[in-house]
């Protein structure tokens, strides 16, 4: 690896945030593997829906496309073009013997190396991840025995996939959509990097590329939009049957009143955070307010905690957001929003629930973004 390679890589991997929670090793891995994409035609069950990316198979890798493509497609990336055009040498295909530009468009899915994680790409400010909706479990990555393991967030994959097409339908434009879609057992993507892959390397390697993809989305939503929206989509089995909506604030600090929360809690000490510096709207207000994302889905007929009648879980269980949700949204600097959405089993294990939750969680999701940046 000549030395300019390795800078403009590991440069590639630092210009988000810094990304101290990852080790160097793993973030030049990351960047020669995971940001060359991987296209791939043939897919499971799960990945019926997704749009074809070329007539044939085509794998990019730094072997056989050169550091110097390397750079151009890690630029490319960089600058929010790789949907107009990434080259592909003559190079670059030799299982194939073909050349030529494989063109990636919004909507059109990429892969991972071994096709573990899917990223959608978008072309609206939103990016949603999906860390446990899948259901790969292969024999080459050993089952995770530390930590949660075993429960999958059941047709989470299912949702967003619904999510993707009624963005489509409604604004003619999808959001970034990031899908891990190897089982629990096998790699739990909302973890730091040991409990999430437990040193096994395929393993790490998904973990990897499911960060940098959403890395990738948020830095081209960052340049197109100057800022975005992440929901970390997931699902509960609490008895409390309610959409639970996580900013980093736990049940003791949502029991406050509005005026106590907002006099007690920093902007900065949430997933919200300061991207909005010429605002002057109280926490509370954004959290639980008439116009929050909370009062929205109330408003489409399903219980939202917290939100105007929900304000605080009054002592039931309540996920208020894990590690994705610290690490890619406004609290670790990012200029996103975020919000981990957690859904019960009576919506994600009722196809007609299920969809008329995307179809709700749509408008709202537009609705909010429009009465807090307008």
């Amino acid at each position: 690896m000549d030395l300019v390679g390795t800078g403009i890589a590991f440069l590639f991997r630092l210009s988000f945030l810094g990304e101290a929670h990852r080790e160097p090793s793993a973030i030049l891995r990351q960047a020669q593997q995971a940001v060359l994409f991987h296209p791939q035609q043939e897919v499971d069950k799960s990945m019926r829906n997704t749009a074809p990316i070329a007539e044939s198979v085509h794998r990019i890798t730094i072997a056989s496309i050169g550091f110097r493509a390397c750079h151009a497609i890690i630029l490319f990336a960089c600058c929010g073009l790789f949907n107009n055009s990434l080259a592909q040498s003559p190079a670059s295909s030799a299982s194939t013997g073909e050349a030529g530009p494989i063109v990636v468009t919004a909507g059109q899915s990429v892969f991972g190396k071994n096709g573990f994680i899917e990223y959608v790409m978008g072309n609206l400010p939103i990016v949603i991840s999906v860390p446990h909706g899948g259901y790969l479990k292969p024999s080459t990555i050993p089952n995770r025995v530390l930590g949660t393991a075993g429960h999958q967030d059941t047709n989470t994959q299912e949702l967003a996939r619904e999510i993707i097409e009624l963005f489509r339908t409604q604004t003619g434009k999808v959001p970034h959509v990031i899908i891990n879609r190897l089982h629990r057992d096998k790699l739990d993507a909302n973890r730091e990097l040991f409990d999430a892959a437990q040193d096994d390397p395929i393993a790490t390697e998904a973990w990897n590329e499911f960060h940098s993809f959403i890395d990738i989305a948020e830095h081209r939503i960052q340049q197109e939009f100057g800022r975005g929206l992440y929901i970390d989509l997931h699902g509960h089995r609490h008895d409390w049957q309610v959409v639970e909506l996580g900013y980093l604030l736990v049940s003791n600090q949502l029991k406050l009143s509005d005026a106590e929360l907002d006099a007690s809690v920093q902007l900065a000490t949430t997933s919200l955070g300061l991207i909005l510096n010429d605002r002057t709207t109280p926490l509370s207000q954004l959290v639980r307010g008439p116009r929050s994302l909370g009062a929205a889905l109330e408003q489409e007929g399903f219980t939202t905690v917290p939100s105007p009648e929900l304000p605080h879980p009054d002592g039931e269980p309540y996920f208020s957001g894990g590690y994705n949700l610290e690490q890619h949204s406004a609290f670790s600097g990012r200029k996103a929003w975020g919000i981990q959405v957690e859904l019960p089993t009576g919506i994600r294990e009722d196809n007609a629930r299920r969809h008329a939750f995307a179809t709700a969680f749509v408008k709202s999701a537009l609705g909010f973004l429009s009465n807090t940046w307008e």
